[in-house]
């Protein structure tokens, strides 16, 4: 419920396309008060605000008994609001429709012809005259609301976002269906409509959609009313002429004319009219003519049963129509009344019998005629039911726009009937349903039809905070898009200039990319690119002779790309080069001279020993260091500080830098891969995966041909989609994103990442 500052809001009134009616406390004065708050919908033209508030003031300057008082007009955040006297009396039709009696009918259009008189001599004209606008107090007297609404809508846009043209179509003028200036016979014309309604229970014109019904206002004939109400034709026939001329001209000759109607009837000189109000009497007029200024015509009364009928009857006659006064007056009354009693002396008993059984078949059939109308309005109506039917299928099929779809079906409905509750509940679903979509298609990153989607759902919703919400989330996409162009752009000349790596280098821009757009394919497409250039790198070293470069760019090219294909290959090379550089060393070093030959015939002291030392032995220092060296590669073999600098791996080719051939330096090679194989299971079973993942490149590292390699990877794979998993569901969206990427580059091929990947996707940025 929305909050209005001042006013305490009971419940909700009524609902309409263009506001809603609370019924209010306000608190200054403790009064109830008919709340209504316009459509934020409205809005959507920036002046209407302004025009709506100075329309509205202007309005509650009307001081009427038959216009409904504005106490306070304003506005809070994005609802323009009205605090309207509270008439508990209802709309002027029922809910069900339903034709009302003849001097209801006739009252209350007098009494609006009268506040639309005085309305329009000061200036204003309502162009929105219809039963949801009259309402009725509790002691049954009429009050015309809405002054001032139309006419700012009316200004701001002919076109409201349900779809309404303003001057609901059922009960526009002809001028107002083309376009055209009105002015205040207009109302009288829609006031026409509303008289005709509430005689019949039925509007006069009725068809598929607003716009031919705003052509049978142009081109259709003024309706006949049926027999018992014939001699108001001539009085909805001036209300309902197509050229404004044709019409009264203003209010209070409407006023006057019902006014003389009333007292005719009042004073018998109706019965027709009397009976369609419930009388019984049986006497019938077709038509009465009305001269120019309203008034009827003297001598035009036409009996509708032929005089020779009531001769040998008593009950009530006209009489002589030549008896009838000029003046309108039916003076003759009087006569006719004494000649009734004249024939109830005469004849006393002869007529009771007959005249009771006459009487009751004329009062049964005068009900049944007078109340087949209000019959026919309880029918349904099956046009509208099967078009809300086919709404409501294509809303269950997702069938939302465009032709045959569920906002077009349902808009249908509401142009023919505007406060249909149905229509209304129906468009909210579809908009509901366009929400969805909208958000969906954000999390596809497809922002075209996102915007497109949340654009419909706008239109039908009025606004509302998830729209603007979800509007500021495809903004913030849209922004990020671009940004990610602009990173695209940077790290494309980053790699053509070769700078792979560092802050602002290739790899870390390509990254930055998929942190935010995780299946950006030209983003892991590049960092493919950056991988290669950086082994081609690192084979430019090793051809250079650079054993420590060719090292570090192998290291970072792990780094980037663990699995990349060049590595195994690139590390065998250096470590072939290492090794051939320290057999250039070794040969490089000073050799000891050789021991002297023994004298002849003296045998040698060792048959297997050479005859010359070896190329090169490692003095009593050099071994000194060694086994010291040894010492040091076991320790960290133990303690599984295996590939790290200075660790296990390091140190056993140290002391082959110095011993190519020292056998427990090359047992301690061999013995690095088990080792890390078991450091690899405890890590996982720890739930270390980061450490699992150095354990890993050590085994591939010492033992690139290990079968075993595949598996180890697949099963490191899925610990870190679990991470991520994990991660996602605490709405962690960089961490997961990290922690997939992980995976990803351990087991490209594996099925979980793509309903990962989507799910991640889905999450808000900055989680």
């Amino acid at each position: 419920m929305i909050e209005i500052p001042g006013y305490h809001i009971l419940r909700q009134l009524g609902r309409g396309g263009m506001a809603t009616v609370y019924l209010a406390t306000q608190e200054s004065v403790q009064r109830e008060v008919a709340l209504k708050v316009m459509s934020t919908a409205l809005l959507t033209d920036p002046d209407f605000s302004e025009r709506f508030l100075r329309e509205a003031r202007i309005a509650a300057q009307l001081h009427h008994r038959h216009v409904v008082g504005i106490h306070d007009v304003g506005r809070h955040g994005d609802h323009n609001y009205i605090a309207m006297e509270y008439l508990g009396g209802g709309p002027v039709l029922p809910r069900d429709g339903s034709a009302r009696p003849l001097a209801f009918v006739l009252r209350v259009t007098r009494e609006i012809a009268l506040a639309l008189n005085y309305a329009h001599a000061k200036g204003f004209v309502h162009r929105d005259v219809k039963p949801d606008n009259i309402l009725l107090r509790e002691d049954g007297s009429s009050a015309l609301t809405d002054f001032g609404i139309a006419r700012a809508a009316d200004a701001a846009t002919r076109m409201t976002r349900t779809g309404a043209v303003i001057g609901t179509p059922h009960y526009m003028s002809p001028e107002q269906a083309r376009g055209k200036t009105v002015d205040g016979r207009a109302d009288l014309y829609s006031l026409g409509v509303v008289l005709y309604e509430m005689l019949l229970g039925r509007v006069p014109y009725h068809a598929e959609d607003s716009l031919a019904v705003g052509i049978m206002h142009i081109t259709e004939p003024v309706p006949v009313l049926p027999g018992r109400f014939a001699a108001l034709q001539p009085v909805l026939a001036r209300m309902l002429a197509k050229k404004p001329d044709d019409r009264y001209q203003n209010g209070q000759q409407l006023a006057e004319t019902i006014e003389r109607l009333e007292r005719a009837i009042a004073a018998g000189e109706h019965a027709q009219l009397a009976d369609a109000d419930g009388d019984s009497g049986e006497f019938r007029i077709d038509a009465i003519d009305l001269g120019a200024d309203g008034a009827p015509v003297p001598g035009s009364v036409r009996p509708t049963t032929p005089a020779a009928a009531f001769q040998h009857r008593a009950d009530p006659s006209l009489g002589r129509i030549e008896d009838l006064g000029e003046t309108g007056s039916y003076r003759a009354v009087g006569r006719v009344a004494a000649r009734r009693a004249a024939r109830r002396r005469h004849d006393r008993l002869g007529w009771l019998v007959p005249a009771a059984l006459a009487l009751a078949l004329a009062v049964l059939g005068a009900a049944a005629w007078h109340w087949q109308d209000r019959l026919r309005a309880l029918v349904p109506n099956t046009q509208l039911n099967e078009t809300i039917a086919r709404a409501r299928k294509a809303l269950a099929a997702g069938n939302l726009l465009g032709a045959g779809g569920a906002r077009e079906l349902f808009q249908s409905v509401r142009a023919q009937d505007p406060d249909d509750e149905r229509a209304r509940e129906g468009l909210n679903q579809v908009g509901e349903r366009l929400l969805a979509e909208a958000r969906a298609s954000l999390g596809k990153n497809d922002l075209a039809n996102a915007r497109a989607t949340l654009d419909a759902a706008n239109e039908i919703l009025g606004g509302g905070t998830e729209v603007e919400e979800l509007k500021g989330a495809i903004d913030a996409a849209q922004a990020r898009g671009t940004q990610i162009e602009n990173l695209l752009a940077r790290a494309d000349t980053a790699l053509a200039d070769k700078r792979l790596l560092g802050a602002d280098g290739a790899a870390a821009l390509y990254r930055q990319i998929l942190e935010a757009d995780a299946a950006n394919a030209v983003a892991k497409h590049g960092l493919d690119k950056v991988a290669v250039a950086q082994a081609q790198l690192a084979r430019e070293a090793l051809a250079q002779g650079d054993v420590e470069l060719a090292s570090q760019r192998i290291i970072q090219l792990g780094e980037l790309a663990p699995d990349h294909a060049a590595i195994p290959g690139l590390r065998s090379e250096l470590a072939r080069r290492r090794a051939a550089d320290a057999q250039a060393a070794a040969r490089q070093t000073p050799q000891p001279p050789p021991r002297p030959t023994p004298p002849r015939g003296r045998p040698a002291r060792d048959a297997a020993e050479p005859e010359t030392a070896p190329a090169r032995e490692p003095s009593l220092a050099e071994r000194a260091r060694i086994e010291e060296m040894l010492a040091d590669a076991d320790r960290a073999l133990a303690a599984g500080n295996l590939m790290d600098p200075g660790g296990a791996y390091d140190k056993y080719r140290a002391v082959l830098g110095i011993d190519g051939n020292n056998a427990l330096a090359l047992e301690g090679l061999r013995r690095i891969a088990p080792r890390a194989r078991a450091l690899f299971d405890a890590a996982l079973a720890e739930g270390r995966p980061n450490s699992a993942r150095g354990y890993l490149d050590a085994i591939a590292d010492t033992d690139p041909g290990n079968p075993a390699l595949i598996g180890l990877r697949e099963r490191l794979a899925n610990v870190y989609l679990d991470q991520a998993g994990r991660y996602a569901d605490r709405g962690l969206r960089g961490d997961a994103l990290r922690t997939l990427n992980a995976a990803r580059q351990l087991s490209p091929g594996n099925p979980r990442n793509a309903a990962l990947e989507a799910k991640i996707g889905g999450l808000p940025p900055g989680g």
